[in-house]
């Protein structure tokens, strides 16, 4: 028996090899993941599987992803990618599959003239997308010398801006980050009047000097004319220590205001102290911390601890939005993804086995609420394991345990070519 199951892997991973191999101009991946929920009438609580392939001959790539959840089909998205020399053009068209709807489309065209770099923006929302018929463009101009010291970006508006745009669809059997599409292009910032109407500009340089002085400026331009200046000054480690002082001003037609911003640097190496200076009028008053992290690595071993002494008005975000803790408020406006705002701590374990590539994973997070009643106040624990196979195909499970027991058993596959 186990002679045979080492035939059938043998067969199997050649299979793969030759299929990379065979390819050709083809290339992807295909990624599936289902969640089993023991404790549901319905054994499947989830199920999400993304498919993309691309095709590449010569200059030109044509790219094509699709994704699925437990409902049916998701979001399709076609991307054209072509590039000659300094010149490069980068679209992308979505479409929702259970309407037929189109949604959006973004073309992006770039002249790399390094150190200078000018991209030509264009986009286009549909007539049934939930932003109505929209179009705009974006002139974005953007420059470093003195070996990247100063740098500045000019950046024209047509009707659109680069303050990006989602489309979210609604369903309980997936996670919320397959349901969002963003994009960089928005070009629902005013009503549609004409192909090329100027709506506004923004002018930004920065200039770093002596190591320790950081200069931001920005301009800001309507369609009516002259919006707003603002000017940060960033003065770092002062008298050799993690101390930094930042100056604002900021400039309107109608007002003129500066701020004093002082705030403390707080890395130390596998320690990081979330925290910032209170102040007012050129005073500190105090200090005020939020957030305390330990990272340290052994070997192939990595354990990780997050804080978040204040629930109230902070956030941990999920592991692909940097495991961090902030604002609540920054998070929602950035669309960042986290953890329940009741959850004031998370201890991470994670276990490599080499060798690189070929090795096996071993994760467990453990969160902790703030009235859960448990020892510590626990609330749950989601370990995983994943095993890779050449970075080729990687095959993960893992299982979710929480106040009220086993709660969901999750597999997943990963294949590439």
């Amino acid at each position: 028996m186990k002679a045979r199951v080492i035939i059938i892997s043998v067969v199997f991973i050649l299979a793969l090899s030759g299929a990379a191999l065979a390819a050709g101009p083809f290339s992807g991946s295909w990624e599936m993941e289902i969640g089993l929920s023991p404790q549901q009438t319905k054994p499947f609580s989830a199920f999400s599987s993304t498919l993309d392939v691309g095709f590449t001959l010569g200059f030109l790539t044509l790219k094509s992803s699709s994704d699925f959840i437990i409902d049916g089909w998701l979001w399709q998205e076609f991307g054209l990618c072509a590039s000659i020399g300094f010149i490069t053009f980068d679209g992308v068209i979505l479409f929702e599959p259970q309407s037929g709807s189109f949604l959006y489309t973004q073309g992006i065209l770039t002249f790399d003239f390094d150190p200078f770099v000018l991209r030509w923006y264009s986009a286009m929302t549909g007539a049934d997308s939930p932003y109505g018929l929209n179009y705009g463009h974006v002139l974005n101009l953007y420059g470093e010398v003195l070996g990247g010291a100063f740098s500045f970006e000019s950046s024209t508006f047509f009707g659109a801006d680069l303050s990006g745009i989602s489309f979210t669809q609604v369903s309980s059997s997936t996670t919320p980050s397959l349901l969002t599409k963003t994009y960089k292009t928005d070009p629902t910032i005013s009503p549609v009047t004409c192909n090329l109407c100027f709506s506004g500009e923004v002018l930004t340089f920065e200039a770093s000097m002596f190591g320790c002085i950081d200069l931001t400026s920005t301009t800001t331009f309507a369609s009516t004319g002259f919006e707003s200046q603002e000017i940060e000054l960033v003065f770092k480690h002062l008298f050799g220590v993690p101390l930094n002082l930042t100056l604002s001003y900021y400039f309107s037609l109608q007002t003129a205001s500066h701020t004093f911003v002082p705030s403390l640097e707080t890395d130390y190496g596998c320690l990081r102290i979330y925290s910032h200076l209170l102040g007012s009028g050129g005073t500190i008053t105090g200090l005020e911390i939020y957030g305390v992290e330990f990272s340290a690595t052994l070997g192939g071993t990595t354990i990780r601890s997050i804080s978040n002494l204040n629930t109230t008005d902070y956030v941990i975000t999920l592991p692909e939005y940097g495991s961090t803790i902030e604002l609540k408020s920054e998070a929602d406006a950035n669309a960042h993804l986290y953890y329940p705002q009741s959850n004031w701590e998370i201890i991470s374990l994670t276990t490599e086995i080499p060798p690189s590539g070929w090795g096996v994973t071993f994760s467990a997070d453990t969160l902790f609420g703030t009235s859960t009643g448990l020892l510590f106040d626990w609330d749950r624990t989601d370990m995983g394991i994943s095993v890779s196979v050449g970075g080729l195909f990687t095959f993960s499970t893992g299982i979710t345990v929480d106040t009220t027991g086993f709660t969901e058993w999750t597999i997943g596959i990963r294949l590439r070519w």
